[in-house]
Protein backbone atom coordinates (compact mmCIF):
# COMPACT_ATOMS: atom_id res chain seq x y z
CA UNK A 1 0.00 0.00 0.00
CA UNK A 2 2.82 2.79 0.97
CA UNK A 3 3.97 2.20 -2.64
CA UNK A 4 0.96 3.47 -4.20
CA UNK A 5 1.20 6.59 -2.03
CA UNK A 6 4.94 6.71 -2.71
CA UNK A 7 4.01 6.61 -6.78
CA UNK A 8 1.53 9.21 -6.61
CA UNK A 9 3.89 11.64 -4.91
CA UNK A 10 6.38 11.39 -6.83
CA UNK A 11 3.88 11.95 -9.87
CA UNK A 12 2.28 14.83 -8.49
CA UNK A 13 5.51 16.28 -7.40
CA UNK A 14 7.46 16.24 -10.32
CA UNK A 15 4.75 17.90 -12.20
CA UNK A 16 4.92 20.25 -9.73
CA UNK A 17 8.49 21.20 -9.34
CA UNK A 18 8.69 21.15 -13.18
CA UNK A 19 6.19 23.74 -13.88
CA UNK A 20 8.22 25.68 -11.31
CA UNK A 21 11.58 24.83 -12.79
CA UNK A 22 11.22 24.91 -16.61
CA UNK A 23 10.54 28.74 -17.07
CA UNK A 24 13.45 30.00 -15.18
CA UNK A 25 15.75 26.98 -16.96
CA UNK A 26 14.65 28.44 -20.44
CA UNK A 27 15.09 31.35 -19.80
CA UNK A 28 18.54 30.76 -18.46
CA UNK A 29 19.67 29.11 -21.52
CA UNK A 30 18.09 31.65 -23.51
CA UNK A 31 19.81 34.62 -21.90
CA UNK A 32 23.40 32.67 -21.91
CA UNK A 33 23.07 32.10 -25.53
CA UNK A 34 22.46 28.00 -25.33
CA UNK A 35 20.79 27.70 -28.34
CA UNK A 36 20.01 26.20 -31.70
CA UNK A 37 17.86 26.73 -34.51
CA UNK A 38 14.81 24.35 -35.31
CA UNK A 39 13.08 23.40 -38.40
CA UNK A 40 11.83 27.24 -38.41
CA UNK A 41 14.90 28.49 -38.58
CA UNK A 42 14.19 29.99 -34.83
CA UNK A 43 17.11 29.83 -32.18
CA UNK A 44 15.59 27.74 -29.39
CA UNK A 45 17.09 26.68 -26.13
CA UNK A 46 19.09 23.13 -26.45
CA UNK A 47 19.82 20.96 -23.01
CA UNK A 48 16.18 21.50 -21.80
CA UNK A 49 16.77 18.39 -20.44
CA UNK A 50 18.49 19.58 -17.59
CA UNK A 51 14.90 20.23 -16.03
CA UNK A 52 14.04 16.49 -16.05
CA UNK A 53 17.64 15.87 -14.24
CA UNK A 54 16.92 18.44 -11.84
CA UNK A 55 12.99 17.11 -11.04
CA UNK A 56 14.41 13.65 -10.71
CA UNK A 57 17.39 14.13 -8.26
CA UNK A 58 14.90 16.86 -6.59
CA UNK A 59 11.53 13.49 -6.02
CA UNK A 60 13.75 10.89 -5.95
CA UNK A 61 16.41 12.11 -3.29
CA UNK A 62 13.61 13.46 -1.01
CA UNK A 63 11.87 10.04 -1.46
CA UNK A 64 14.78 8.42 -0.54
CA UNK A 65 15.13 10.22 3.04
CA UNK A 66 11.96 9.16 3.89
CA UNK A 67 11.66 5.57 2.19
CA UNK A 68 14.87 4.05 3.06
CA UNK A 69 13.90 0.55 1.85
CA UNK A 70 15.42 1.01 -1.24
CA UNK A 71 17.66 4.04 -0.74
CA UNK A 72 20.60 2.65 -1.70
CA UNK A 73 19.22 1.73 -5.35
CA UNK A 74 17.80 4.72 -5.22
CA UNK A 75 21.16 6.90 -4.80
CA UNK A 76 22.41 4.69 -7.24
CA UNK A 77 20.24 5.61 -9.74
CA UNK A 78 20.65 9.22 -9.13
CA UNK A 79 24.80 8.75 -9.77
CA UNK A 80 24.19 7.53 -12.76
CA UNK A 81 22.07 9.90 -14.14
CA UNK A 82 24.13 13.03 -13.12
CA UNK A 83 26.78 11.46 -14.30
CA UNK A 84 25.35 10.65 -18.33
CA UNK A 85 23.21 14.08 -17.49
CA UNK A 86 26.94 15.84 -17.15
CA UNK A 87 28.42 14.56 -19.90
CA UNK A 88 25.28 14.66 -22.08
CA UNK A 89 25.40 18.47 -21.49
CA UNK A 90 29.19 19.23 -22.30
CA UNK A 91 28.29 17.22 -25.74
CA UNK A 92 24.99 19.75 -26.15
CA UNK A 93 27.21 22.71 -25.46
CA UNK A 94 30.39 22.08 -27.33
CA UNK A 95 29.90 18.89 -29.22
CA UNK A 96 31.11 18.68 -32.49
CA UNK A 97 28.03 18.13 -34.68
CA UNK A 98 30.17 16.54 -37.99
CA UNK A 99 30.30 13.41 -36.30
CA UNK A 100 27.20 11.33 -35.86
CA UNK A 101 26.26 8.05 -34.38
CA UNK A 102 28.70 5.90 -32.44
CA UNK A 103 30.10 4.45 -35.03
CA UNK A 104 31.72 7.57 -36.19
CA UNK A 105 32.53 8.72 -32.71
CA UNK A 106 34.25 5.08 -31.56
CA UNK A 107 36.54 5.92 -34.96
CA UNK A 108 37.11 9.25 -34.13
CA UNK A 109 38.55 7.76 -31.03
CA UNK A 110 40.97 4.80 -32.63
CA UNK A 111 41.88 7.66 -34.77
CA UNK A 112 43.16 9.52 -31.23
CA UNK A 113 40.54 11.94 -31.24
CA UNK A 114 38.38 11.74 -28.60
CA UNK A 115 35.12 13.59 -28.65
CA UNK A 116 32.62 14.84 -26.47
CA UNK A 117 30.17 11.86 -27.93
CA UNK A 118 33.00 9.24 -27.65
CA UNK A 119 32.99 10.83 -23.93
CA UNK A 120 29.52 10.27 -23.11
CA UNK A 121 29.57 6.91 -24.68
CA UNK A 122 32.60 5.49 -22.63
CA UNK A 123 31.24 7.65 -19.43
CA UNK A 124 27.58 5.76 -20.37
CA UNK A 125 29.40 2.21 -20.34
CA UNK A 126 30.94 3.13 -17.01
CA UNK A 127 27.49 3.81 -15.47
CA UNK A 128 25.87 1.28 -17.06
CA UNK A 129 28.77 -0.82 -15.04
CA UNK A 130 28.92 0.67 -11.99
CA UNK A 131 25.27 -0.11 -11.99
CA UNK A 132 25.35 -3.51 -13.11
CA UNK A 133 27.88 -4.61 -10.33
CA UNK A 134 25.13 -3.48 -7.51
CA UNK A 135 21.73 -4.72 -9.04
CA UNK A 136 23.21 -7.93 -10.58
CA UNK A 137 23.54 -11.29 -8.46
CA UNK A 138 25.10 -13.62 -10.90
CA UNK A 139 28.13 -13.08 -13.39
CA UNK A 140 25.57 -13.08 -15.97
CA UNK A 141 23.44 -10.73 -14.87
CA UNK A 142 25.96 -8.85 -14.61
CA UNK A 143 26.79 -8.64 -18.73
CA UNK A 144 23.15 -8.26 -19.46
CA UNK A 145 22.67 -5.66 -17.58
CA UNK A 146 25.97 -3.82 -18.80
CA UNK A 147 24.44 -4.08 -22.13
CA UNK A 148 20.88 -3.49 -20.98
CA UNK A 149 21.47 0.13 -19.33
CA UNK A 150 24.21 1.10 -22.16
CA UNK A 151 21.81 0.52 -25.07
CA UNK A 152 19.09 1.73 -23.32
CA UNK A 153 20.61 4.84 -22.36
CA UNK A 154 21.67 5.63 -26.49
CA UNK A 155 18.33 4.70 -27.13
CA UNK A 156 16.30 7.76 -27.12
CA UNK A 157 18.69 9.65 -28.66
CA UNK A 158 18.48 7.35 -31.90
CA UNK A 159 14.61 8.69 -31.95
CA UNK A 160 15.41 12.25 -30.90
CA UNK A 161 15.44 14.23 -34.49
CA UNK A 162 11.92 15.55 -34.63
CA UNK A 163 10.19 17.70 -32.35
CA UNK A 164 8.23 15.25 -29.85
CA UNK A 165 9.59 11.76 -30.79
CA UNK A 166 11.77 10.55 -28.60
CA UNK A 167 9.46 11.99 -25.77
CA UNK A 168 6.71 9.72 -27.82
CA UNK A 169 9.07 6.83 -27.61
CA UNK A 170 9.84 7.41 -23.99
CA UNK A 171 6.11 7.11 -23.03
CA UNK A 172 5.79 3.85 -24.78
CA UNK A 173 8.75 2.17 -23.73
CA UNK A 174 8.06 3.44 -19.98
CA UNK A 175 4.05 1.75 -20.65
CA UNK A 176 6.04 -1.43 -21.71
CA UNK A 177 8.69 -1.76 -19.00
CA UNK A 178 5.57 -1.16 -16.01
CA UNK A 179 3.39 -4.07 -17.92
CA UNK A 180 6.67 -6.65 -18.06
CA UNK A 181 7.91 -5.72 -14.58
CA UNK A 182 8.23 -8.46 -12.25
CA UNK A 183 9.21 -6.42 -9.09
CA UNK A 184 7.36 -2.76 -8.80
CA UNK A 185 9.57 -0.96 -5.57
CA UNK A 186 11.15 1.20 -8.15
CA UNK A 187 8.21 2.65 -9.91
CA UNK A 188 8.12 5.78 -8.59
CA UNK A 189 11.29 6.71 -10.65
CA UNK A 190 9.26 6.46 -14.00
CA UNK A 191 6.19 7.86 -12.21
CA UNK A 192 8.00 10.69 -11.34
CA UNK A 193 9.81 10.97 -15.18
CA UNK A 194 6.28 10.77 -16.54
CA UNK A 195 5.17 13.74 -14.51
CA UNK A 196 8.16 15.88 -16.11
CA UNK A 197 7.57 14.67 -19.49
CA UNK A 198 4.43 15.69 -19.40
CA UNK A 199 4.83 19.15 -18.28
CA UNK A 200 8.23 19.72 -20.75
CA UNK A 201 6.59 17.71 -23.83
CA UNK A 202 4.51 20.64 -25.00
CA UNK A 203 7.65 22.98 -25.22
CA UNK A 204 9.19 19.80 -27.01
CA UNK A 205 6.40 19.26 -29.63
CA UNK A 206 5.89 22.67 -30.28
CA UNK A 207 9.75 23.13 -31.39
CA UNK A 208 9.76 25.85 -28.89
CA UNK A 209 12.74 23.94 -26.94
CA UNK A 210 15.46 21.19 -27.30
CA UNK A 211 15.69 18.18 -24.34
CA UNK A 212 19.20 17.73 -26.02
CA UNK A 213 21.43 14.73 -25.19
CA UNK A 214 20.92 15.56 -21.56
CA UNK A 215 17.66 14.79 -22.07
CA UNK A 216 17.45 12.06 -24.07
CA UNK A 217 20.12 10.20 -22.91
CA UNK A 218 18.99 10.72 -18.83
CA UNK A 219 15.72 9.49 -20.04
CA UNK A 220 17.63 5.98 -21.41
CA UNK A 221 19.64 5.57 -18.68
CA UNK A 222 16.46 6.09 -16.20
CA UNK A 223 14.62 3.49 -18.23
CA UNK A 224 17.78 0.71 -18.73
CA UNK A 225 17.91 0.57 -14.53
CA UNK A 226 14.59 0.31 -14.40
CA UNK A 227 14.73 -2.81 -16.78
CA UNK A 228 17.67 -3.93 -14.71
CA UNK A 229 16.26 -3.62 -11.20
CA UNK A 230 12.97 -5.13 -11.96
CA UNK A 231 13.10 -7.84 -14.53
CA UNK A 232 14.36 -11.36 -14.46
CA UNK A 233 17.29 -12.76 -16.78
CA UNK A 234 14.79 -13.85 -19.22
CA UNK A 235 12.82 -11.21 -19.47
CA UNK A 236 15.81 -8.74 -19.83
CA UNK A 237 17.38 -11.03 -22.90
CA UNK A 238 14.14 -10.07 -24.81
CA UNK A 239 14.57 -6.80 -24.50
CA UNK A 240 18.83 -6.57 -25.04
CA UNK A 241 17.69 -8.24 -27.94
CA UNK A 242 15.46 -6.03 -29.24
CA UNK A 243 18.06 -2.91 -28.39
CA UNK A 244 20.44 -4.29 -30.13
CA UNK A 245 18.02 -5.18 -33.28
CA UNK A 246 17.03 -1.17 -33.03
CA UNK A 247 20.98 -0.03 -32.95
CA UNK A 248 22.04 -2.40 -35.99
CA UNK A 249 19.06 -1.03 -37.70
CA UNK A 250 19.76 2.75 -36.86
CA UNK A 251 23.15 2.48 -38.17
CA UNK A 252 22.03 1.08 -42.02
CA UNK A 253 19.30 2.96 -42.08
CA UNK A 254 17.50 6.08 -40.78
CA UNK A 255 14.55 5.51 -38.38
CA UNK A 256 12.95 9.14 -40.05
CA UNK A 257 12.77 7.40 -43.32
CA UNK A 258 11.26 3.92 -41.85
CA UNK A 259 9.08 6.40 -39.92
CA UNK A 260 7.98 8.72 -43.27
CA UNK A 261 7.61 5.35 -45.10
CA UNK A 262 4.59 4.03 -42.67
CA UNK A 263 1.46 5.98 -42.81
CA UNK A 264 0.71 4.80 -38.88
CA UNK A 265 4.36 5.59 -37.89
CA UNK A 266 4.16 9.03 -39.64
CA UNK A 267 0.76 9.77 -38.76
CA UNK A 268 1.90 9.01 -34.75
CA UNK A 269 4.99 11.08 -35.34
CA UNK A 270 3.20 14.33 -36.43
CA UNK A 271 0.49 14.09 -34.11
CA UNK A 272 0.50 16.95 -31.87
CA UNK A 273 3.09 19.48 -33.97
Amino acid sequence: MIMKYIIVIAFLSSIIVSYIVIPYVYSMLMNQNCTEKNYKSQNIPIGMGLVFVISQTIICLSISIFYNNYRMLTLVYLIIVLLIAFISLLDDLIGNKNIKGLRGHFKSLINGTLTTGGLKAIMGIFSALIASLIISVSLLDIVINLLVISLFTNLINLFDLRPGRAIKVFFILTLILLITSQLSTMNFILFSAIGTMLVYFPYDIKAKSMMGDIGSNSLGITLGFYCGVSNPIKIKLVYLAILVLLHITAEIVSFTKIINKNRMLNYFDNLGR
